[in-house]
């Protein structure tokens, strides 16, 4: 949960310590997370090129190459480890939507959608800083999520605990088009998060695998009052409306035992986290984020 994106466009030039402090154009945020994520992915793929007896001057184009094989690469390996890849004989598992029966009351769907949305983001943002064009750049970033989501899926149909969804796949696209459309759209960007908000009941749920734990996270989309000129420049620039979906009691449900599922909605009012921190450092990655008790709300269950 790391990842970051277009920022607001019209906002005012900034340093950037990528780039040796030159000042550069901010229609999206220069440097999301930290030290530049593209800069470390550069210097990485500069160390996989140069083991491999190629020339460190590598064109975008091998970059791009280089950085989509590495992630699939990761995936298989942590795939193998985490979610019984390449176990069993291919199947596929229709699994639903939000439907109450369901396995995780639709909140892995929206965990499939939330995470193609932000990896493609941050792709994005990568293919910008080595040059590509923001038209081809946002264009590469849905496709090397969507490429990279259905092999996830294909390993899904092999895997012991999953098995190939469909409505896995179709979430995919919904978050790698919601990010191409926001890209395209900087003034939409301003105005728009898709944030997931991660809160553990205790800390040994910390050594579960965060990714699928459902029980424990919230989904939602912020509106923020920053992204509209009237509120840019005053308190009120700090607060944003949030509109969210969360599950609770699947994972310990048991058939022929206490069902005590339940799916909730909720709306609220929250603390524009990311504002304040990028006042004093570029680090987007609370654009993505949900910081929990930074907002007030109420929900309402649908069972």
């Amino acid at each position: 949960m790391f990842f970051a994106g277009p920022a607001a466009a019209g906002q005012a030039a900034r340093h950037d310590p990528g780039t040796g402090g030159a000042e550069i154009s901010v229609g999206y945020r220069e440097n999301p997370i930290g030290p530049s994520i593209a800069a470390e992915g550069t210097a990485a793929i500069r160390e996989i090129a140069t083991a491999s007896g190629q020339d460190e001057g590598l064109t975008k184009e091998r970059k791009a190459f280089v950085l989509n094989a590495a992630a699939v690469a990761a995936i298989a390996t942590y795939g193998l480890i985490k979610w019984d890849y390449f176990q069993t004989s291919p199947k596929s598992t229709p699994e639903g939507w939000f439907g109450r029966t369901t396995k995780s009351g639709g909140a892995d769907k929206l965990g499939h959608f939330w995470f193609s949305y932000a990896a493609s983001d941050l792709l994005a943002y990568t293919y910008r800083r080595w040059g590509y064009s923001d038209s081809a750049a946002n264009s590469l970033g849905a496709l090397s999520v969507l490429g990279i989501g259905t092999l996830m899926e294909l390993g899904d149909a092999y895997s012991g605990s999953f098995g190939f969804s469909y409505e896995d796949l179709v979430m995919n696209m919904a978050g790698a088009g919601t990010a191409y459309v926001l890209g395209r759209y900087p003034s939409l960007k301003r105005k728009i998060d898709l944030r997931v908000e991660f809160k553990p009941d205790s800390f040994g749920d910390l050594t579960d695998d965060v990714f699928t734990d459902y029980e424990n996270q919230r989904y939602l989309v912020s509106l923020k009052l920053d992204g509209f000129d009237a509120f840019n420049d005053s308190y009120l620039g700090y607060l944003e409306l949030h509109v969210g979906y969360f599950a609770r009691g699947y994972d310990t449900f048991r058939s022929g035992g206490t069902d005590a599922r339940r799916r909730s909605v909720y709306v609220g009012i929250g603390f524009n986290v990311s504002k304040l921190v990028q006042k004093y450092a570029n680090f987007a990655a609370f654009d993505y984020i949900q910081l929990p008790f930074v907002s007030v709300r109420t929900s309402k269950g649908l069972d």
